[in-house]
């Protein structure tokens, strides 16, 4: 075997060890808990007309390593709930973590890019910034000391294929809690707003007809 065969082979193994040891070095871990994940779907309008990636499920509750099934967004958006008394805090450091299907985190499929709000009650969001694969954001910029609600829109313009767009996997809150004395939520129940207006002119009714 000749001199440059030998030396082409030792160039290719040190690449590959140095692959292997950027996708396994990542020192990040998914929480066990499941009360730091996302756990309803409030809205969502995914695009791709090939997109099988379309279900609630794909982007509720843990990571698992095993089965990854994320929620392709095809150019469109989602929103969850991340529960009354599981509210992402301003803790030290980043304070939410959006796991989207990535070569370092999970070892397959290109980053794709993606933008992150959140809200304390689906009507005023604030931008925590952009994300590229999995990625950590912080609530320190945002002048929020809790958040409830995530958005995340898709960056991405190709949204050909069955697995289209920014592709997300789950939404885990590093440092949650309870809602803070006082606050008031939006319930992420569909259809809440026009029950209550029901409810209110029922009772207007009422209260004409007894006069």
């Amino acid at each position: 075997m000749s001199k440059r065969k030998i030396s082409n082979i030792f160039i290719s193994l040190i690449l590959m060890l140095s692959l292997s040891i950027v996708v396994f070095a990542d020192g990040r871990t998914p929480g066990t808990d499941s009360r730091a994940y996302a756990n309803s779907v409030v809205d969502k309008k995914l695009g791709g007309a090939a997109n099988i990636n379309n279900l609630d499920s794909y982007i509720i509750g843990v990571v698992d390593m095993k089965k990854v099934e994320p929620m392709s967004l095809g150019g469109g958006y989602v929103i969850v709930d991340m529960g009354a008394n599981e509210l992402i805090l301003d803790g030290e450091g980043d304070d939410l973590r959006v796991y989207e299907i990535d070569q370092v985190f999970y070892g397959m499929d290109t980053p794709e890019k993606y933008e992150v709000f959140v809200s304390q009650d689906l009507q005023t969001w604030v931008s925590l910034g952009t994300g590229l694969g999995t990625t950590e954001f912080d609530l320190a910029g945002s002048k929020l000391s809790w958040a409830r609600y995530v958005k995340i829109e898709d960056r991405e313009t190709n949204i050909s294929g069955r697995a289209p767009g920014s592709d997300i996997d789950a939404i885990e809150a590093l440092h949650f809690g309870e809602e803070p004395k006082g606050a008031v939520s939006v319930p992420s129940t569909p259809g809440f707003e026009a029950s209550l207006s029901i409810i209110s002119l029922t009772a207007l009714l009422f209260l004409v007809r007894k006069r």
